[in-house]
């Protein structure tokens, strides 16, 4: 693992990847994309889409492990880290809170191989991840793609392939697979991180109580932005477009929620995935307007 980054690459890196529900989206469009790809080499892509939004929605979720206050006491004693150094300049901008702990730790967690994936998340939360995962439905299906998505890729990107390797079936399973890989990740991680055994019930009312907090944060940030925008003469915005996006939030979380056809959901599935959508706009207005809100 990287020991170390300069506050440049660390700058950039959170700037490419500062909204996570972007990567989502171009998951299921790469799927549907599959369909009209008459060209075998474009499906090549494929693999080399899939772990670059793995990159991007793990190192989200790293982030998140990474401020839970159970893990944040227990930083020191946890080996993914052993040896880690900052130079000056970030030391100054974690002072400056221009960027957190969380941000640069989780930047310096690989993401080349499904192994690497298995050692984070493991070390983080104290668990076997690969054991927990392989009690999912399907599990065992959904490993075997994602190991095959990260051995593609890597023939893909450093060596020149003698035969062909994928097809657009294999390519919209292997999306397909990827895609539960992410939310029953995130499921393990949340119950492992918030549950302590609780039962269905209170899991759904703790998961609404997480989203309901998210929203107010949300809207309180966009009450600040509308404010210091009647104050300041920098780039306006009215937001009007939030409308639309909470419709758009609302049906992802009921389509990623549905059973039997999308005539019922799952609460707590929806409830999470509210509370995931409106995270990740939190995040990319705070780091639009960063400098906007220290005024």
């Amino acid at each position: 693992m990287k020991k170390q980054l300069q506050l440049s690459e660390l700058t950039e890196s959170l700037e490419r990847g500062k909204t996570n529900f972007q990567a989502q989206i171009e998951l299921y469009d790469l799927r549907e994309l599959c369909y009209t790809m008459d060209n075998p080499q474009l499906l090549e892509y494929v693999p080399v889409k899939i772990v670059a939004c793995f990159e991007q929605l793990f190192r989200d979720e790293y982030q998140e492990i990474l401020v839970n206050p159970k893990v944040k006491k227990n930083l020191k004693n946890i080996d993914l880290f052993k040896d880690t150094k900052f130079n000056f300049d970030v030391i100054g901008a974690f002072e400056e809170n221009t960027i957190s702990l969380s941000d640069y730790l989780s930047l310096l967690i690989p993401c080349s191989k499904l192994e690497d994936i298995d050692n984070a998340i493991s070390k983080l939360i104290g668990i076997n991840f690969l054991s927990e995962f392989r009690k999912k439905d399907n599990g065992e299906a959904i490993l075997e793609s994602v190991s095959e998505i990260f051995r593609l890729r890597h023939i893909y990107c450093h060596e020149v392939p003698l035969k062909k390797n994928i097809d657009i079936d294999s390519a919209r399973k292997l999306i397909s697979h990827a895609i539960e890989f992410i939310d029953d990740s995130d499921d393990i991680i949340r119950n492992t991180l918030y549950s302590d055994h609780l039962s269905g019930i209170e899991e759904i009312k703790i998961a609404q109580k997480e989203f309901e907090k998210a929203d107010k944060e949300l809207e309180e940030l966009i009450d600040t932005l509308r404010l210091k925008q009647d104050k300041g003469p920098f780039h306006y915005n009215d937001f009007s477009y939030i409308d639309k996006w909470k419709e758009y939030r609302e049906e992802r979380a009921l389509c990623d929620s549905s059973i039997n056809n999308k005539e019922s959901y799952l609460p707590l599935h929806y409830y999470r995935n509210m509370e995931r959508t409106t995270k990740s706009l939190i995040k990319e207005l705070k780091e639009d307007y960063k400098y906007e809100l220290k005024r």
